[in-house]
């Protein structure tokens, strides 16, 4: 304020005292305009990002698929070439080579950024597999007795699929249905159990009395303890806290056959799974669940959370 002729302060008058309110708002909302703003769209959880990274087009892309199209200039747009090969016992190895592009498994859920994300495994247009990685094994049971499409599309960390002139950046081949190893079968329905020419399941499935994660009916967890071939499993501890994974995800090697047990403590509910061996468990906030696997091919198998979509780790069978 400043003094008047008599000395006293002055107030301001309520007209400029408006005028500097108004400018005030005007730049405050004009700054928050220069920044993503994130919706969650109908009957989803994953968030939708609007703001730098492309422009989100209207709809989906092709009858079985839920991804929304995140189109970029042709100049800036990542690209993928997807090649397979039959693997030497089972199913096939599926290779990505990504240009302008960088896998972000630890940001999975989180905003779009240009470069940046996963890829969706589709086959004959229906969604199989999230890829996290250069390179991925497709089970032979995966695949139709007469073969099919396969597609590998790039998508962002909010699950929407880069694009370039209204069409999803993606690569197709086309798989026969038969491979080396092991030949092709339907998918097993859920609870189907698979056994071995003896009749009884395979070495690492749960047997009756014991749960799919490998604990018995008493609670009492068989963790680093020998299974029945007299291995010694290879135990892999993982905690989940506010989203965040310790130890970081990354490779883990294991040799195959060896059974892995998978301790993961997460202070939410949630769903753990193996993908390439159909292997789950419900986890329970703030307790420890432990899943056995027994990795009897070689490949890459990433290891997720099904509600929260995280990566927690992938496991290198050699």
């Amino acid at each position: 304020m400043r003094p008047g002729q008599d000395g006293r302060p002055r107030r301001a008058s309520p007209a400029l005292v408006t005028a500097l309110v108004t400018a005030a708002l005007v730049l405050a909302v004009g700054s928050c305009t220069e920044r993503p703003t994130t919706h969650h769209g109908s009957g989803t959880g994953h968030e939708v990002v609007t703001g730098p990274a492309g422009t989100l087009l209207p709809g989906g892309h092709g009858e079985h698929s839920h991804d929304r199209l995140r189109q970029v200039p042709a100049g800036d747009a990542p690209t993928v070439t997807l090649t397979v090969r039959p693997d030497a016992e089972d199913g096939w190895n599926v290779r990505l080579a990504v240009g302008r592009f960088r896998f972000t498994p630890d940001s999975v859920g989180g905003a779009a950024v240009l470069g940046t994300g996963h890829a969706h495994l589709l086959l004959d247009g229906a969604k199989i597999a999230r890829v996290y990685g250069g390179s991925y094994h497709l089970p032979a049971e995966r695949i139709p007795a007469g073969g099919g499409t396969l597609t590998a599309r790039l998508v962002a960390d909010d699950h929407t699929a880069w694009a370039v002139e209204g069409r999803p950046v993606e690569d197709t081949v086309r798989l026969s249905g038969v491979s080396p190893g092991a030949p092709p079968g339907a998918t097993p329905e859920p609870g189907d159990q698979p056994t071995d020419q003896s009749g009884q399941p395979p070495s690492g499935q749960p047997q009756s009395g014991q749960s799919q994660s490998g604990q018995s009916p008493s609670g009492q967890s068989p963790a680093g303890g020998p299974d029945q071939t007299g291995q010694a499993a290879q135990t892999v501890a993982i905690a989940i806290a506010e989203g965040r994974i310790s130890p970081a995800p990354g490779r883990i090697d294991v040799r195959k056959g060896r059974p892995v047990d998978l301790r993961v403590t997460s202070d939410t509910d949630d769903e753990l799974h193996v993908h390439g061996v159909d292997r789950s468990a419900e986890l329970k906030a703030g307790r420890t669940t432990t899943l056995r696997v027994v990795m009897d091919r070689a490949g890459l198998f990433e290891v997720e959370t099904h509600r929260s979509g995280l990566v927690l780790a992938q496991l290198a069978v050699r």
